[in-house]
């Protein structure tokens, strides 16, 4: 998949979203401060969710009150998905509704997630994916045979640029279900890139922990909630990061990026060297005089960057050295005749 000029899969760095959900608590000027607050602590892109309540719950459902709550209108959105353009972060867009779809293609969006509450719904799939935009379709406890219906629907819309998401969001979720070995499970039915959702206790320390441990399994993104200020314990607090707690995740990320390495053997200058820091040497244990033939008794095996190897004692033994040779020296084929 492609996000403007960056490339996410396998082979490169983790693609690190911010997820803001409702944590704006309502408020367009919140949703921006936290779109800030990505940028300035590494975020590679940030996500909001459009949505209309009127559209997404009825008006019977206990939670509706909420909805109606954290809903911001449409002008609203238009002014914090066109300042968020200015933060030179790629924006994305959960979207719940053909009026919201509409919202984001006006103002640009980078990409669409296509929550799991849609996973079973083909037609929004189709009109997401008509968009032409990449779109990310959360598996959210789907099954296989849904996944590859939803994927067959973004096909058939021409869409390329597809991947799947893996996670499930409890309030927070226990990191048992957290499951980080479907993710090669998905990689492996799909062919097609896979990001992790975390949703664990934002104020554990394994919220700092799992998404690096995602990666080592092989997601390719991470999304990752967001808020303010978890001690207020406003709406979608319960898996989300402060801007500082963020910045942390995101240096434990690349740090243990970077330790990853390569299948085959490292030959870093690191590794080099401690190679020869650690490697056996042979070193002649006594004085050896020219002209004498060496033999075993000669020898002592010792830690040292110069010298033969051990393994390599039957290239000297036998050889008469062609001058003196003082004790604990590293003894190389030139010393000999």
């Amino acid at each position: 998949m492609k996000i403007g000029k960056r490339v996410i899969g396998d082979g490169e760095p983790a693609f690190l979203l911010a997820e803001v959900a409702s944590a704006h608590q309502g408020e367009a000027v919140t949703a921006l401060d936290l779109a800030g607050h990505a940028r300035d602590a590494g975020a590679d892109g940030v996500k909001f969710q459009l949505f209309r309540a009127a559209r997404l719950v009825s008006p019977e459902d206990p939670n509706r009150s909420v909805f109606d709550r954290i809903e911001l209108s449409m002008d609203e959105w238009d002014r914090v998905l066109g300042a968020g353009q200015a933060l030179g972060l790629p924006i994305f867009a959960d979207v719940f509704d053909r009026e919201s779809l509409t919202l984001g293609e006006r103002q640009k969006v980078a990409a669409y997630k296509i929550h799991s509450t849609d996973m079973e719904n083909p037609d929004f799939i189709r009109a997401v994916a008509a968009t032409g935009k990449p779109v990310l379709l959360s598996t959210g406890g789907s099954g296989l045979g849904v996944v590859e219906t939803a994927l067959s629907a973004c096909r058939d819309e021409g869409a390329t640029d597809l991947m799947l998401l893996h996670g499930v969001q409890n309030f927070p979720t226990d990191p048992a279900d957290s499951n980080l070995r479907f993710i090669e499970t998905l990689k492996r039915a799909f062919g097609l890139p896979v990001g992790f959702l975390d949703h664990v206790d934002g104020g554990s320390t394994l919220s700092l922990i799992l998404p690096a441990l995602a990666i080592a399994f092989g997601a390719n993104l991470v999304e990752k909630h967001m808020t303010i200020d978890r001690s207020a314990k406003g709406f979608d607090y319960e898996s989300a990061l402060e801007k500082a707690q963020f910045a942390s995740m995101v240096t434990l990320i690349r740090q243990a990026e970077a330790s990853f390495g390569r299948p085959e053997l490292s030959r870093s200058a690191g590794a080099e060297r401690y190679h020869h820091m650690m490697r056996r040497a042979i070193l002649s244990r006594v004085d050896l005089k020219e002209g004498v033939p060496l033999v075993q008794d000669h020898l002592a095996y010792l830690r040292h960057a110069e010298g033969l190897s051990p393994a390599e004692a039957d290239r000297v033994i036998g050889r008469k050295p062609h001058r003196d040779i003082p004790a604990w020296t590293p003894l190389t084929e030139e010393l000999f005749d």
